[in-house]
């Protein structure tokens, strides 16, 4: 019997450019995630951020291919380009992007259509409480701590069901001890969704305990070009193996 093919989550391979030529920045991006965890790392300014935007559809590559199980959301040479808001992707940026005014429900469920949003269905209580905020959804965000907020973003971008998360640099703004528990959070929901993820970091204790796939950018000499290739997949072997 012949196995199936299953196409990777995310297959990425293109190139970015932002300023000009002399002093700009090129970026070239490959590797394959088959599931699990992607871990961009590397040092500031190395491009993680522009990859993340480009994989969220933010930023148009100059030339290349970016796949998602198997469907072209960039292909220069077909000239094919799919919208973000077309893509089937939650994209948590940095900043969080919450608005202070509206209380954790009214945050979670922003992308949502009206008729969600005036009378949110199930699944949107059962990722507050899957993340733990059930006992404040109806807290503004502005008095709640690093940790919460964070949970709030990645509450928001759950509820629109997407199949793969894009977070930058999610733990950055965070103490330790929220760090931890943002790190446990989101491993438990990934886990559980079977949900993969692309993670954008700086903080080597960070990328180990998060990725199954490591993915180094490094600034190449005078040039202000930045390359990444996969270089660590880690294996997980199975109980009594």
């Amino acid at each position: 019997m012949m196995d199936e093919r299953v196409d990777p989550v995310l297959d990425v391979d293109f190139a970015l450019r932002v300023g000009r030529p002399a002093d700009g920045l090129e970026v070239d991006v490959r590797f394959v995630l088959d599931r699990g965890v992607a871990v961009l790392f590397g040092p500031s300014g190395a491009g993680k951020t522009l990859t993340l935007r480009a994989i969220a559809g933010f930023v148009k590559p100059e030339r290349g291919v970016l796949r998602a199980r198997g469907a072209a959301l960039f292909h220069a040479e077909q000239r094919a380009f799919v919208r973000a808001e077309a893509r089937k992707l939650g994209y948590v940026p940095q900043d969080q992007g919450l608005f202070p005014h509206l209380d954790v429900l009214g945050n979670v469920t922003f992308g949502l259509d009206r008729a969600e949003r005036k009378k949110p269905g199930p699944e949107v209580d059962a990722t507050l409480s899957e993340l733990g905020l059930s006992k404040m959804k109806h807290s503004r965000v502005s008095s709640l701590s690093g940790g919460e907020r964070q949970r709030v973003a990645l509450a928001r971008a759950l509820v629109a069901r997407p199949e793969l998360l894009l977070l930058d640099e999610p733990l950055s703004a965070l103490d330790r001890a929220s760090r931890l528990e943002i790190q446990r959070y989101l491993r438990e929901v990934l886990d559980k969704r079977k949900l993969s993820a692309v993670v954008v970091t700086h903080d080597a204790e960070e990328a180990e305990a998060l990725g199954d796939l490591f993915v180094r950018f490094e600034r190449d000499g005078q040039r202000s070009r930045a390359r990444a290739t996969e270089t660590l997949v880690r294996v997980h072997a199975a109980a009594g193996h």
